[in-house]
């Protein structure tokens, strides 16, 4: 029930922002999540950006394998998708709805006096259909992509 709680106050913070990148890229993933339009890990990013499926790309600043950084980073541009960063996999995977938050993780692990392992890992991840119209994905287009 804690867990459930802390995800709906993540939820709540997210929805009340002002629009930054952050949230921004929040936002357009839960959009993209809820149709099943998000492809995750390295291998499926991949197979979508050369099956031109992909809308945008989102790679972890911390991706600890610079390969396949930038593997990923050149076919996007090859195939002139938008690619976004975000500061660590770990933000990624939250935004992506991957197991526990990371936060959650971290306070379990810590009540336990034990090293929080945190997993799935997630460094890389595409939405390949943006749902619908929001001001996140204005957003997005408007302020991100012309970087």
């Amino acid at each position: 029930m804690e867990v459930e709680q802390q995800e709906q106050q993540v939820e709540e913070q997210v929805q009340e922002a002002p629009l930054t990148p952050e949230t921004a890229i929040q936002k357009a993933l839960k959009v993209a999540l809820t149709r099943g339009a998000v492809v995750k890990g390295i291998s499926e990013v991949l197979k979508a950006l050369e099956a031109q499926k992909v809308k945008c790309v989102f790679i972890a600043e911390n991706c600890d394998n610079d390969q396949y950084k930038q593997t990923i980073i050149a076919l996007a541009k090859e195939k002139k998708v938008p690619v976004l960063t975000v500061d660590t996999w770990e933000n990624l995977k939250d935004y992506c709805r991957l197991g526990l938050l990371s936060s959650t993780i971290k306070e379990i692990a810590e009540k336990k006096n034990k090293e929080a392992k945190i997993k799935p890992r997630c460094s890389s991840a595409a939405i390949l259909d943006w749902g619908e119209e929001t001001d996140a994905k204005k957003y997005l287009e408007e302020k991100e992509f012309k970087k």
